[in-house]
C-alpha cells in the first residue's frame, strides 16, 4: 500500500521543508465547498506538492442541499485543469438532506462532473454516512471508494463496493511542518497502480 495525506486551509501555514522528509507519495487537497467557498490554500498546496514530486488530487466538499450544477461549476473553475492530477473526489460528510434528496443530488453531481470534466470522480464517505443516507445507491460501485474509517483495523466491506481504493485511517495526525491535525491515508495498490489514476 502507498501512504498519502489530505490537506485544506484549516492546516494553516505549512513549512514544506519539514514536511518534505515524510514518506508519502500522494495528497488530496480541498479545492471547494458548496456553491461559493473556495479553499484559500488550494493554489499554494497544489503548487508546493507538485514541486516536491507528490501526486495530487483535488476534492470538493458537497453540500447536498445546495444547487448541484453550481457546485460542479465552482469545483471545475477552482481546479481549472485536472490533467496531471489524480482523479477528483467528492467529499460526503455534510448532513442536511433526506435519503431521497441525497441520492438524487450526489448522483447528479457525479454524473455532471464526469460529463463536464471528462473524468470519473472518487467518492469519499464513511460506512455510517453511506448506510444512513445512501443505503440503496447501487450505482456507488461505478466510482472508486475512498473510505473514512479511523483506526488500525482493515475496514469492513461497504455495499455496493467489493473493496476500497483509498482509506483515510486517521484524520487527527500531527506531522512536522503542519500546524494542525491532518488526515493520513492508504492507497490500496502499488505506486504504478496509483500513477494510472493520473489524468492525461
Amino acid at each position: 500500500m502507498i501512504a498519502g495525506i489530505d490537506l485544506s486551509e484549516k492546516n494553516g501555514h505549512i513549512h514544506w521543508n519539514l514536511l518534505e522528509g515524510m514518506q508519502f507519495s500522494f495528497a488530496y487537497i480541498k479545492a471547494s465547498e458548496g456553491i461559493d467557498c473556495v479553499d484559500s490554500a488550494f493554489g499554494d498546496n497544489l503548487k508546493k506538492l507538485s514541486k516536491h514530486g507528490i501526486l495530487v488530487g483535488a476534492y470538493h466538499w458537497l453540500q447536498p442541499e445546495m444547487h448541484v450544477g453550481q457546485q460542479v461549476d465552482l469545483f471545475i473553475q477552482t481546479v481549472k485543469d485536472f490533467k496531471g492530477m489524480l482523479q477528483p473526489a467528492i467529499c460526503l460528510e455534510t448532513y442536511g438532506a433526506t435519503q431521497e434528496e441525497m441520492e438524487k443530488n450526489v448522483s447528479a453531481f457525479l454524473i455532471l462532473l464526469e460529463k463536464k470534466s471528462g473524468v470519473k470522480p472518487i467518492i469519499y464517505t464513511s460506512i455510517q454516512y453511506w448506510k444512513t443516507y445512501l443505503p440503496k445507491a447501487a450505482w456507488g460501485c461505478n466510482y472508486p471508494l475512498w473510505i473514512d474509517e479511523p483506526g488500525i483495523v482493515w475496514p469492513s466491506q461497504l455495499w455496493p463496493w467489493a473493496g476500497w481504493t483509498f482509506w483515510q485511517y486517521c484524520y487527527e495526525s500531527l506531522l512536522p511542518g503542519v500546524p494542525t491535525t491532518l488526515g493520513l491515508n492508504w492507497f490500496n495498490g502499488s505506486l504504478s497502480s496509483l500513477k494510472k489514476m493520473i489524468i492525461n
